[in-house]
């Protein structure tokens, strides 16, 4: 083996040596055109080194319930009309490698409903996530069984009967959601997705005594894997200070959802592309429950061999890549930890500006998200599968349920 010592036996570069190097490579072209920012105006490259790292412990490990060895809650998706089928696919989820569920849609008007849809689940191993405001709350209340369990109810902070459900729910349950996958949904950047985050968490712990024990945050991911991890990690930051500013130091669970915006109906095969950059951020930047749509969700309702893909899609990363071995895993690399610190700040100054002028309720949301979605249809980027490189003719993808 050689002797070489890679610190004492090959010269220090510089990232003056660096550009030299790239403007030669570039051969008169602008040096600026390697240079790119994210829908933030946040600066992302080209180049990153050990100046550009700010200092910053790694981030603590999952803390969700009823993990059992795994590094993340693998959730598989429960919705549609037709509940004998909502429970066959529950429990083919479970049965292959799901160990959390997250209903969606899911057509309830009693109580009875529920019962039937988690029939031949053993519920205490179970954890249940009711995506933000689609389910009557008193019918998920009345559902006995879940009371053995961990429930995240998806109440959002301004629930007009929230004091009364967060008292006579179990004490295993989280009533509150913070939705930040719906600010996505709605056309918003990152930074705005995180600083209305804040802010719903804030307003939350203002208003209800001891409400950190109740609440959990949504956020959702897309299909830029390396903003995906940043966005997370940044997200898990702030809840942490939000929360220690009202003296709730207990860890939150954090639940990331594969973004709703990004998919297309045009070439849905692309989805299992984008779908899988966006479970790779969220599993990497740290969430502690993942929800990976199913790759037709633009084309009605998923059938079993969609969602399979979507389980596994995670179960690869969980047991073939390991991803999950390493705490923090993009903790010291020079971009990931700029961009998570670039993220938070942005985010931050964006929450304060919320504050001030007397909070969410107060600010004007629609004005940004507006200002967001139009910018974004300025810059009229290309979308894989159709508008670059569209495929000759559309291959059909397995036929979807009505």
């Amino acid at each position: 083996m050689s002797d070489l010592s890679l610190h004492k036996d090959f010269a220090a570069r510089t990232r003056e040596d660096w550009r030299k190097l790239a403007e030669a490579g570039l051969r008169g072209a602008d040096f600026d055109t390697l240079e790119s920012l994210t829908e933030d105006g946040l600066p992302r490259g080209p180049l990153f080194d050990a100046s550009d790292r700010p200092e910053a412990n790694a981030l603590p490990g999952s803390h969700a319930p009823l993990l059992d060895g795994r590094p993340w809650h693998v959730c598989a998706t429960v919705s549609g009309d037709d509940l004998d089928f909502a429970n066959a696919q529950l429990l083919d989820d479970l049965r292959g490698g799901a160990s959390a569920v997250r209903v969606e849609g899911l057509s309830l008007t009693r109580s009875a409903d529920l019962r039937r849809v988690m029939e031949g689940v053993h519920v205490p191993l179970v954890p249940v996530v009711f995506a933000p405001g689609q389910s009557d709350p008193d019918i998920i209340l009345g559902t006995r069984p879940l009371h053995d369990t961990h429930v995240h109810m998806g109440l959002a902070p301004d629930h007009p009967d929230l004091a009364r459900l967060v008292k006579v729910a179990p004490k295993s349950w989280r009533s509150i959601t913070i939705d930040g996958a719906d600010i996505e949904m709605r056309g918003g950047t990152d930074v705005l997705e995180l600083a209305v985050v804040a802010a719903q968490l804030a307003d939350a712990l203002r208003t209800l005594d001891g409400a950190g024990e109740h609440i959990a945050v949504e956020i959702a991911t897309h299909a830029d894997a390396h903003l995906s991890i940043c966005k997370t990690r940044a997200a898990r930051r702030l809840v942490s200070a939000v929360a220690s500013a009202f003296g709730h130091d207990a860890p939150i669970p954090l639940h990331a959802v594969t973004g709703s915006r990004m998919m297309q109906e045009v070439d849905a095969w692309t989805n299992l592309l984008r779908i899988t950059s966006a479970a790779f951020g969220a599993v990497v930047g740290g969430a502690d429950f993942v929800t990976t749509r199913p790759f037709t969700d633009p084309l009605g309702e998923a059938t079993p061999f969609a969602r399979r893909i979507a389980r596994n899609q995670q179960l690869l990363m969980m047991e073939e890549s390991r991803l999950g071995q390493v705490a923090d895993a993009a903790h010291g690399s020079y971009f990931h930890e700029r961009m998570t610190e670039d993220m938070a700040q942005a985010a931050w100054a964006l929450f304060q500006d919320i504050e001030s002028v007397g909070g969410l309720a107060k600010w004007d949301l629609d004005g940004a998200l507006a200002r967001a979605v139009a910018e974004r249809q300025a810059r009229n980027e290309p979308v894989l599968g159709v508008s670059l490189h569209p495929v000759p003719d559309d291959v059909p993808v397995p036929e979807v349920r009505s």
